[in-house]
């Protein structure tokens, strides 16, 4: 159906649209009158007789009084000028049938019984007109609702995409310039990890920049990047920091939304280790089963971060920018539980995969389906 509507009112098929429109008309009502009046040619001949304002009568309609009153709510205005020109158009199919097709099949017309000013005959004639006009109008409407609709979900979509872009930006500029700060530092001493350091923050700015710019990506090339990060933050604190990263699962084949799982691993550096002196520690675990992935991301509370109110920790601004990212991208089929121990933070994140062949749509359209796998 909805195939079909496209075609429709795509620009160069509308003229053949109304021709079609009205080659059924004429044969509708040529088969009805002319089964009326058992004659066929008769029938055809009065249909084509009165087409002419079947086309003004229902062009007017919905031309001029559909947007120039009933679209702009003036009900009482629009009610009234419809029964008039009703009755107006129904006068005029009454003349031409009376001019052109009278004469030639009842010359013995009884005008005296029924003159051309009898408002019961036009108001008969108009009837027959204006099954034709409601019909062209309820086309119209119809037409009219599904590209009111289908203009809505592109800009719902658009600002949906834009929000997304929004909140995908604001993931790494914390952890950017920390590691531009390491970087700096290591210049200056001239250490030859500088450029270890360069090397893995140009993959993955390359992936945040670049890569990224779809709708999904192998899962693969995520956990590549949370590899790269966790290594640019163990040159930056060095022995001090004991991070464990644990996969399970077959992890080919599968796509995700691109910066799923880094927003987390970043979180877990800011809280967990960036104010930290000793005993600080990150445990990352993947795992993927019956084509779910499990995030799981603990780590120990800095000394920054342990006097902080619990409202403040697991509802700041990167969290709350995180869930609504979900919401966007999975239109609620995911499952995200944050824990808040005294000393320590743990999150687990509960999200279904798609195949890597898989044209399919990030936002699910039946969440309660997939959440029962969890």
């Amino acid at each position: 159906m909805e195939q079909l509507l496209k075609r429709i009112t795509a620009p160069g098929n509308r003229i053949w649209t109304h021709v079609l429109f009205w080659i059924i008309n004429v044969l509708f009502f040529s088969l009805l009158y002319g089964n009326i009046r058992e004659d066929y040619m008769k029938g055809l001949t009065q249909s084509l007789v009165t087409l002419p304002v079947s086309i003004l009568a229902t062009y007017f309609t919905i031309y001029l009084l559909i947007p120039l009153f009933l679209d702009k709510q003036r009900y009482t205005q629009f009610t009234l000028l419809f029964i008039l020109t009703a009755i107006l158009f129904g006068y005029m199919d009454r003349l031409l049938v009376h001019w052109i097709w009278v004469p030639v099949y009842i010359p013995d017309y009884p005008y005296d019984k029924y003159p051309l000013s009898h408002l019961g005959k036009a108001i008969q004639q108009a009837t027959n007109i204006y099954t034709v006009v409601l019909a062209a109008a309820a086309i119209k409407l119809v037409k009219r609702n599904y590209e009111n609709e289908r203009l809505a979900q592109e800009l719902s979509q658009e600002r949906l995409d834009a929000e997304l872009k929004f909140l995908k930006s604001q993931i790494h500029p914390h952890f950017l310039f920390n590691t531009l700060n390491t970087l700096y530092a290591l210049t200056l001493q001239s250490s030859s990890q500088s450029s270890e350091v360069v090397l893995r923050l140009s993959n993955l700015l390359d992936y945040m920049l670049y890569e990224c710019n779809v709708p999904l990506i192998a899962l693969r090339k995520e956990i590549q990047q949370i590899q790269n990060m966790i290594e640019l933050e163990k040159l930056r604190y060095g022995e001090r920091l004991d991070v464990t990263l644990t996969q399970s699962g077959d992890l080919n084949g599968w796509t995700v939304p691109p910066l799923l799982m880094l927003p987390f691993i970043e979180n877990a550096f800011k809280h967990g280790v960036s104010q930290g002196t000793e005993d600080i520690f990150i445990n990352i675990d993947i795992s993927i089963r019956e084509s779910i992935l499990t995030l799981r991301v603990e780590n120990s509370k800095s000394d920054e971060y342990l006097n902080q109110r619990e409202a403040d920790y697991t509802k700041g601004i990167g969290l709350r920018n995180v869930r609504r990212r979900l919401d966007l991208l999975y239109n609620g089929a995911y499952d995200l539980q944050v824990f808040n121990e005294e000393d320590t933070f743990m999150i687990v994140l509960k999200v279904p995969l798609f195949k890597s062949d898989e044209k399919a749509a990030v936002r699910p359209e039946k969440p309660n389906e997939l959440l029962s796998a969890f």
